[in-house]
Parts: C-alpha cells; structure tokens; sequence
C-alpha cells in the first residue's frame, strides 16, 4: 500500500523533498495558502488545517522554521499520532524538544538536508529515537539516497552536520562570487563568469571523488615551486583561510545550539 507523506509547511526545501518523492502520497499543509501554487498541477491534498495533514499522512514531515515549533508542536500533540513517524527537518531542534510536546512514545526521525538536494545532489544526514522501527527508518533513509548523498549519525553530531554539509553550501557560494568578481576587477569580463567559475569548482570537486587523491595531494599538484598557484596559496596561508573557514563553521555549529536552547 501506498504511504502519504504530509508536509507540515510547504517552503523550498519541503518543495525539494516532494519532487523526490513520486513513488509516495503527498499531503500538503501551509497556513500560507500561496504555497500551494507550486504544487497546483500536481494531485496533492490539500490539508486546511494541521489535523487534517496528521490524519492523512503516514509520515509528517515537520518542514517550519525552528521559531515556529512553539507554535505548531502543541497543534500536532493534539493529534492522534498512533501509527505516525514524525519527520523533522528543524535545525537545532533535539529530538528530545519534539517529544516533550508529543510524546515520549512517538517515532521522531530528525534529518538535516541541504539545498542541493534541489538538484538531486544533495547531502542528507539521518538520525532517530529508538522508538522508529529499522524498516522505517530505512524507508526514509532510501527516499533521500534517491536525492543524493546519506549519512547516519548520532543525534549529537548533528550540529556538526549542520555546519559541514547543511549550511556550508553558502560557504561555496561566496567562494565562486569571490573568484568570479575579482576576475572581473582583472578585466575578464565574459558572458556567464559565474557559470565558469562553478564549472571550475565542479572539476576540482571531481578530482577530489575520482582522483584517489587527498586535497593536500591535489593542491601540491597545482603548486608548481615558485609559480603562481603557490604565490596565491601563500596570501591564503598568510590571511589565515583555514582558520577563518573553522571559525565560520563554529559560529554556524554554536547558532545550532542556540537554536535547541530557544
């Protein structure tokens, strides 16, 4: 039998995930009904209320901004939740948050995917209570591997997660505006530089996957002694990059945290 997936807030990454999942059932809720408009040819539910979408769904899909919990918890402990997996995609919200509202007794699976996950390419890490059954976890755990890359973790690398794959992304993207808009201070200015620029990135991120090769190893590789690749990799040396990209990263890690404790 078919199951349904209902989303509990229907934004872009709920979006991402319903383009996935053409072998489910979907059920849609928004309290912005303008959301819908995406999804207008599609055969979907339609759901008027938060009840409606936990009565018609096998898996809800918790897909609002972590501020909204207080807000939409409380209607969903409302529910009768006999038989439903709760699927969380609030950043920084524990598992633990989830069932104090819901029910120590409820399945919670808790991923973090990426925005990627758009194009089929994304990163998504998977983590549950113990009260999710092996084959459901599974399921989900297949419905994402359909739309890219998993990893299973333990609850407390999530903030981790969160600042290596979920919001790193942004990092890359300032990476390639970076790079394309000093080339164009240099005089480059050519139709689609940024597009070039990714498809740069997108090569050198091969050389990482099929090279067999450590990004040291690669790097060595481009530094001729003397040349203008190591010229350049010494300003990043001497701006402390590295270091820069690790306190970014805790910054992102420690927003996480905040977020658990709101």
């Amino acid at each position: 039998m078919k199951k349904t997936l209902s989303f509990i807030g229907c934004g872009n990454m709920a979006g991402a995930i319903i383009d996935g999942a053409a072998t489910y059932d979907i059920c849609l809720y928004d309290k912005d009904r303008s959301k819908y408009e995406r999804f207008k040819e599609k055969n979907y539910i339609c759901a008027s209320t938060i009840e409606e979408a936990v009565i018609a769904g096998d898996y809800i899909f918790l897909c609002v901004k972590p501020q909204n919990k207080d807000e939409i918890l409380p209607e969903i402990a409302k529910c009768n939740l006999e038989g439903k997996i709760i699927v969380s995609i609030m950043a920084g919200v524990k598992i633990s948050t989830i069932t104090k509202y819901i029910g120590n007794n409820i399945p919670v699976i808790r991923l973090m995917p990426n925005t990627p996950l758009m194009l089929g390419k994304g990163v998504t890490s998977l983590t549950r209570n113990d009260k999710v059954s092996d084959r459901k976890f599974s399921d989900i755990c297949r419905l994402f591997s359909e739309m890219g890359e998993i990893m299973i973790v333990t609850e407390d690398k999530i903030d981790a997660v969160i600042a290596a794959t979920g919001s790193a992304p942004a990092y890359v993207y300032l990476f390639i505006k970076s790079i394309a808009d000093e080339a164009r201070e240099e005089g480059l200015e050519i139709k689609n530089l940024d597009a070039i620029i990714a498809r740069m990135v997108i090569g050198s991120c091969h050389m990482v996957l099929e090279s067999g090769k450590t990004p040291d190893e690669l790097i060595r590789m481009v530094c001729s002694p003397n040349g203008t690749t190591e010229r350049a990799m010494k300003v990043f040396e001497e701006e402390n990059f590295s270091q820069i990209i690790s306190k970014a990263m805790q910054k992102c890690a420690q927003r996480a945290k905040e977020l658990s404790e709101e």
